[in-house]
């Protein structure tokens, strides 16, 4: 991504709100995006900026509109438009920060369980469909994610498409939002389900994966009887870049999930699913 500076971007994004913005900082914690918090007045407001020709803020303007029953667990769509090609989206600021390093993964799982049940109950109608099946190109976990895919439910919901504590707000215990809504999509509930338990392994919590799933299912009064085959199809996505996401982690102030961390928890996890030791 062209390197504009933050002041540039928050100048960019005061022309399309109409009124002057003051940067404040940049956030951290994501790499697809910059992402700037900037002061509207009395408020602050989120400023992300995309690559050039990214559809992302188009795929988020439409989502954005059907958040409303979230309440303040989601943004509200303020302007977008583009910076020197780049497209920009100015949305509301939702209290709260990433989780806090001692905060116990199962207090993080238990709340995410109850938010995933209330964003999978919202219309997935004309969001881009997607069944999240495994490629020939799945590495070394290719016929393992091949055969759990002959199990899993293909009923669509709407799904966030990255659920994981990274997208999460918090004040102190209690969940206060659900960002970064580019890649929501039309999809079975198993990608989100998979894929925030995965992470839940990764900050090192098996028990908190087992305790969201837990949640989930009696916040939604349905029992999710493909969850291990979810899990397989998610860890065969991510085994090829897992160590990319450290910098994801040190973003949340995780610094000490390196590359090697996530990798031991990651093969741990997996082993367990498929009862095999993985060879690298």
């Amino acid at each position: 991504m062209d390197q504009l500076t933050s002041p540039a971007i928050v100048a960019a994004a005061a022309d399309l709100l109409g009124r002057p913005l003051t940067l404040d900082r940049e956030l951290t914690g994501g790499q697809h995006a910059r992402t700037l918090m900037a002061v509207d007045g009395d408020a602050r407001v989120v400023v992300r900026m995309f690559p050039r020709g990214d559809d992302a803020v188009r795929r988020e303007r439409e989502v954005l509109r059907r958040l409303g029953p979230l309440g303040t667990l989601a943004p509200r769509l303020l302007a977008h438009g583009e910076a020197q090609g780049h497209p920009v989206i100015v949305t509301d600021a939702v209290p709260g920060g990433p989780p806090a390093p001692g905060l116990d993964p199962v207090v993080i799982g238990e709340q995410m369980g109850r938010a995933l049940a209330e964003i999978h109950r919202l219309d997935p109608v004309d969001l881009p469909d997607e069944s999240r099946q495994p490629t020939r190109r799945a590495g070394r976990l290719a016929t393992s994610a091949h055969e759990a895919w002959r199990e899993v439910d293909l009923d669509r919901v709407l799904t966030h498409g990255d659920f994981w504590s990274g997208n999460a707000l918090w004040e102190g215990e209690r969940l206060t939002g659900i960002v970064d809504w580019s890649g929501a999509m039309s999809a079975p509930r198993g990608v989100d389900i998979a894929w925030c338990r995965q992470d839940l392994v990764l900050l090192g919590s098996t028990a908190a994966a087992d305790r969201f799933l837990a949640v989930y299912e009696g916040a939604t009064g349905q029992r999710v009887r493909d969850v291990r085959a979810w899990d397989v199809i998610a860890a065969a996505r991510a085994d090829a870049y897992l160590e990319t996401w450290a910098p994801n982690y040190a973003g949340i102030g995780r610094p000490e999930i390196d590359g090697r961390l996530l990798r031991s928890r990651f093969d741990t996890w997996v082993g367990s699913l498929i009862g095999t030791r993985l060879q690298r």
